[in-house]
């Protein structure tokens, strides 16, 4: 059956390295939309309203379903620019949805992207310009992510929820 796992957060914060662990544990029938490679990658947009992006991950997304993939949507996905796609995949995928929001403090994602392979691509001024505090859905499902939690509980904790419901 098509699940939709959501992991977002501000930048830095580990979704892409929790993404890449979830295909890694669960590898074939594992779909991982990545809002860098969409975005920044393939289109070249920008994070405004409207932007092309949008409607090519709920089609990357709508694929995955149809394919009956376990898909992984990651990346910063502000809520007021993103939340209409999510709410629409939300409903596609419902009820095998599972949301995680990295809720963890500033200092903490510039220590997590200075180990990095890719931590000469912003500055911790960039991530500090780009700071959303506490950018939630809103949703029952959202679950909120400590800074507390290690990579390995994180994935463990997600992998639970898939396979006890």
């Amino acid at each position: 059956m098509s699940t939709l796992v959501i992991i977002r957060g501000n930048s830095g914060s580990g979704k892409t390295s929790l993404a890449e662990a979830m295909q890694h544990h669960y590898d074939r029938k594992t779909l991982v939309v990545s809002q860098d490679n969409v975005r920044r990658t393939m289109l070249k947009e920008k994070v405004e309203p409207g932007n092309l992006s949008i409607g090519l991950t709920e089609t990357i997304a709508r694929f995955g379903y149809a394919e009956d993939l376990l898909v992984i949507v990651e990346g910063f996905y502000e809520a007021d620019i993103y939340g209409e796609m999510l709410a629409q995949l939300r409903q596609l995928f419902a009820p095998r949805v599972y949301a995680y929001y990295y809720d963890i403090p500033f200092e903490e994602t510039v220590k997590r992207h200075a180990t990095r392979s890719k931590r000469a691509d912003f500055t911790p001024d960039d991530m500090k310009r780009w700071w959303k505090e506490k950018d939630y859905l809103g949703w029952a499902e959202e679950v909120l992510l400590s800074a507390e939690l290690s990579l390995e509980a994180t994935v463990q904790l997600i992998c639970q929820a898939i396979e006890h419901s």
